[in-house]
């Protein structure tokens, strides 16, 4: 006797039909591509140093300027930047007027404000770049457009030209205390570097406030050498932030930038 194949349903439910065999073949086949199509991209992304990423990545307004706004290119990598190449002019003895290197972290404004291409930064007479800079205040600093890897995750070596970087030469000013520039780039510093709180507050280090007065920029952002950008375009370059710029005919042959009349106060560095 042949017992017939009984199925139950609930009443009022609806008769659903089953995929066919083929359907399914096709479904699981749609699967398997797209998962070995996303392994590929991602081994892919890995061995392009992140190219991949970089392409789908909205970065807003985060992006350098052309290569050819020079000024522009200046400002973009000084507000970016967190920390700077510094060289001075040795004391050392034994290396006396060789120039010396340190890694100097700055802030040119707070966190997420907006850029005034001036550049603050602490030190202390601990460090031998404060004794070089007691002795003779002049100063270069480097900055690069990897200092975020942005080169690196772009397939372009740091020493390549297309790698922009910027010099800046000037000399290094004491800020004095208790004035409303000092309050500024403390409050710019901090937001950056929340350590720079500690550093002012450990005895015997007497960290002081400094910024570069700067004399001549140059950039290097493509090939054919560098471009060489007056301060008073680079000031000009940001039009969010335009700093004055002092105009003194008596020293129209020098491109030494003149103290903002707001940020007067700062002095030759001196020992404490």
């Amino acid at each position: 006797m042949t017992i017939p194949a009984v199925s139950y349903k609930q009443f009022g439910d609806i008769q659903r039909p089953v995929a066919p065999v083929g359907t399914k073949r096709w479904i699981v086949l749609y699967i398997m591509i797209t998962a070995v199509l996303l392994t590929s991209l991602a081994c892919w992304n890995n061995l392009s140093g992140g190219s991949l990423i970089e392409i789908f990545r909205d970065d807003g307004d985060d992006v350098p300027p052309p290569h050819t706004q020079y000024a522009k290119m200046a400002r973009y990598l000084v507000h970016k930047a967190e920390w700077v190449s510094m060289g001075s002019l040795s004391t050392v003895d034994a290396i006396k007027g060789f120039p010396m290197v340190n890694i100097i972290s700055v802030a040119d404004s707070a966190r997420g404000e907006k850029s005034t291409g001036v550049l603050y930064f602490y030190l202390t007479m601990l460090d031998y770049t404060a004794q070089d800079l007691h002795k003779d205040n002049r100063l270069t600093v480097m900055l690069t457009l990897d200092q975020d890897k942005y080169c690196t995750n772009n397939g372009i070596d740091p020493m390549e030209p297309t790698c922009a970087r910027i010099m800046i030469s000037g000399r290094a000013d004491k800020i004095i205390n208790g004035t409303d520039e000092y309050a500024f780039g403390s409050r710019a510093m901090f937001s950056r570097h929340p350590a720079a709180e500690k550093w002012i507050k450990t005895d015997g280090h007497n960290f002081f406030l400094c910024k570069l007065n700067i004399t001549q920029i140059a950039v290097l952002d493509f090939y054919g050498g560098p471009h060489y950008v007056t301060v008073e375009d680079y000031m000009a370059a940001d039009p969010d932030k335009q700093l004055a710029v002092a105009d003194d005919s008596s020293k129209s042959n020098s491109n030494e930038r003149q103290i903002p009349p707001r940020f007067s106060s700062s002095t030759p560095i001196t020992v404490e």
